[in-house]
């Protein structure tokens, strides 16, 4: 595997996702994420600006058409990649009781049962999301209440960080 970094967000996603057993996913985002980076990198567009000062006289970075295109056609798919992830919506885990949700970034929600020395004060459904979001809120002890709730939260999450306004 190449080791070169594909970003601090996508590398940061992946090994999340590789923690929940999702490996064909992490190993799909790190590849089209090097994709990117390669197209980018041929167009010349990393650390610099569409020009170079050489010897004192700028000179425009010559454009590869067939990388811009590669890199359009990229951008594209990791938005689709994304927007299907949203529209997945909630999407059970192999393991008991435990949903996973991508809305610009992976939301768990899962089913504790009361353990005070855990952190889980009563029994019901609990939801956790990326850095500065929840972490391990509770939020009802029905299933579809949770998820209604959930929702909720998250649009108001987004909304605060404004990441809904895409």
């Amino acid at each position: 595997m190449n080791d070169r970094s594909v970003g601090v967000e996508v590398d940061a996603t992946a090994k999340w996702l590789e923690g929940r057993g999702l490996y064909g996913a992490a190993g799909l985002l790190r590849r089209v994420a090097r994709q990117r980076d390669d197209a980018v990198g041929q167009l010349g567009l990393r650390g610099s600006s569409s020009a170079h000062q050489e010897g004192g006289t700028e000179r425009a970075v010559p454009r590869d058409l067939e990388a811009a295109a590669e890199v359009a056609m990229l951008r594209t798919d990791m938005a689709r990649l994304q927007t299907h992830a949203e529209r997945a919506g909630w999407v059970p885990d192999p393991a008991a009781r435990r949903l996973w949700r991508w809305r610009d970034g992976w939301w768990e929600l899962s089913h504790r049962r009361r353990n005070p020395k855990d952190g889980y004060h009563d029994t019901g459904w609990y939801l956790w999301g990326p850095v500065g979001s929840y972490d391990g809120e509770w939020l009802d002890r029905h299933k579809e209440p949770a998820i209604a709730e959930a929702e909720r939260l998250i649009t108001k999450h987004r909304a605060a960080s404004g990441e809904g306004q895409r």
